[in-house]
């Protein structure tokens, strides 16, 4: 029988190592590809995933029961990631207050998933961050409104415009096509 994630929190709580892992299994690839899909560098969003675990197993002792853990883990990889992605930004910053574009080596950026076409790929990555982070969610996390409003800090009206703005600007990109 699978443990919920209310108990392996529990267990994490008592500073079992094991159910630590398990939920890590569990639900580390999530995290992985939420926070890629926001700070595109492979390697930045493994160092933000496992500060999102390192930030779990802290908590753990002060662990509400009432509480969701993916949406926590979401709210958490979100911030972090969009966090980041800010500081990367000002410190690329020029004189004349331009932003530089950061190109990533090849080998340090995962390419698109296989379901996912290399123009809906850069499209993606052309978005402003948070209709990023709100497209990853809804489409790709399959993340309700509702829940991407708490987890984002902001009213379910703000996310759907932020979902529609997202998709006018990605039909614009693909050339118009849906």
């Amino acid at each position: 029988m699978q443990l919920s994630d209310i108990e392996l929190m529990r267990r994490v709580a008592g500073g079992d190592q094991q159910a630590f892992s398990v939920l890590l299994d569990r639900h580390s690839k999530m995290v992985l590809n939420l926070v890629y899909r926001i700070v595109l560098s492979r390697d930045d969003a493994e160092d933000l995933c496992q500060e999102v675990f390192e930030r779990l197993w802290k908590q753990a002792p002060d662990w509400r029961d009432d509480a969701k853990l993916t949406t926590w883990l979401y709210r958490v990889a979100n911030n972090l990631a969009l966090n980041y992605k800010q500081r990367v930004q000002q410190r690329h910053v020029s004189d004349d207050g331009s932003i530089e574009l950061l190109v990533e080596h090849a080998e340090s950026v995962m390419p698109p998933n296989e379901n996912e076409n290399l123009a809906v790929h850069d499209a993606l990555k052309a978005l402003p961050d948070n209709q990023r982070a709100v497209m990853v969610f809804r489409f790709y996390q399959d993340v309700s409104v509702k829940d991407i409003a708490v987890i984002m800090g902001l009213s379910a009206k703000a996310v759907e415009s932020l979902i529609s703005r997202a998709k006018q600007q990605l039909r614009t990109r693909l050339g118009g096509r849906e």
